[in-house]
């Protein structure tokens, strides 16, 4: 925390709401990684924050992001703050990724098959695809498939392949 302190000064913490369990939203908290003024940076790169439908776009070298914030992104150190949000109930350590509200705003469907259990620091889709920049739907097919198939083994494998995916190159 220190560090993001004295190289990109405060607040510390990003703060977002996302869609918990039961379509109930939360606030989630994170390491803030990018630059306070990041729509400018993108704006000043030539780059759009919107797809033409509307949709998030992300970039594989974000200039949003510092040195810093690269770090701790390729390290997950910035989602420890999520421990938070497991103690109070909002997340669990496992399960599906806690969206923007922004991602699910327009799909009720999906967003309340997704809502059977909490959203998790780590699941299917971070485990298979996070650093691949797919699409939402891709991981909203890898959620919905960990709902169907959740079992304490199935969380155990995810448990244990985010370590690797961490530690490992």
């Amino acid at each position: 925390m220190g560090a993001i302190l004295v190289s990109s000064g405060r607040p510390v913490l990003h703060l977002a709401k996302r869609w918990g369990r039961n379509d109930r939203q939360f606030i989630c908290y994170k390491l803030r990684t990018m630059h306070l003024d990041g729509d400018a940076v993108l704006k000043a790169h030539g780059l759009a924050t919107r797809g033409a439908n509307g949709e998030t776009l992300t970039y594989d070298r974000d200039p949003r992001i510092g040195p810093l914030g690269r770090l701790l992104r390729r390290l997950s150190i910035d989602e420890l703050p999520q421990l938070i949000n497991v103690l109070r109930g909002d997340m669990s350590l496992i399960g599906p990724r806690a969206l923007v509200i922004s991602m699910l705003a327009d799909l009720p469907d999906i967003r309340h098959a997704r809502s059977v259990v909490r959203p998790g620091l780590t699941g299917l889709w971070q485990v298979r695809a996070r650093r691949k920049n797919v699409s939402v739907f891709d991981m909203i097919d890898d959620d919905l498939e960990y709902i169907r198939t959740f079992s304490l083994w199935l969380d155990l494998r995810i448990a244990l392949l985010t370590i690797s995916r961490i530690v490992g190159p």
